[in-house]
């Protein structure tokens, strides 16, 4: 394919991911200009803006690359499959999934349930929680016949252990960091959190794959 024929082809799709690159500076030019925050803390790394050693935040930092690709693999196994009618609650299925993945990789990334909620939305950090729980329960009560289809331990254990680590912290600890083991529970939860829709995705790809 020749450059003039990629430009036509890639045009549409730049344009539109431009756009919504653009439409992301502009309101963090706003909320700096609002707010008196000076831009580069929106555009710097951190660690480079606080002078903090490099591996300050690893679990954290691992944990939201396992959300994120947990989400986009179900994002992209929904868009694989065939719109099919027996594929309409699979389709729906992994799409709630990647969207519940992206809510908690967002709360991970920006701490939502710590800091912006209730800080900024006065919402208790209580109320997120049961708003979370609320949000959790809803989604498996919906997609129960088709989590019951698929190696569902795995997706238990990973709730288990991921609600299983926002009470560890409640526990005397004999170490002084004791929020290592929360953050160590929370971490191999999001990583069989991942294990699971790799797995549960790889399978419904390959299903397709062998009906062509």
């Amino acid at each position: 394919m020749d450059i003039k024929s990629q430009l036509r082809v890639s045009a549409p799709v730049l344009v539109m991911v431009y756009a919504f690159t653009t439409a992301i500076l502009s309101i963090v030019i706003f909320l700096g200009i609002e707010h008196n925050i000076e831009l580069d803390h929106f555009t710097q790394d951190p660690a480079t803006i606080m002078s903090t050693p490099f591996y300050l935040g690893f679990f954290s930092y691992v944990g939201i690359l396992f959300w994120c690709a947990a989400a986009v693999i179900c994002f992209y196994t929904r868009a694989i499959l065939p719109e099919t009618t027996e594929n309409i609650r699979l389709r729906s299925f992994m799409l709630y999934s990647g969207l519940v993945t992206s809510l908690l990789m967002f709360d991970d990334l920006f701490l939502l349930h710590e800091l912006v909620l209730p800080e900024i939305f006065l919402l208790p950090e209580e109320v997120v929680y049961l708003l979370y729980l609320n949000i959790l329960l809803v989604y498996a009560v919906l997609f129960r016949a088709e989590i019951q289809k698929s190696e569902y331990i795995v997706l238990v254990i990973a709730a288990g252990m991921i609600g299983a680590s926002q009470f560890v912290d409640s526990i005397p600890m004999p170490l002084p960091e004791d929020s290592f083991l929360e953050d160590a529970v929370k971490l191999f939860g999001i990583v069989t959190w991942f294990t699971y829709f790799a797995r549960l995705g790889h399978t419904k790809i390959q299903e397709r794959l062998q009906l062509k």
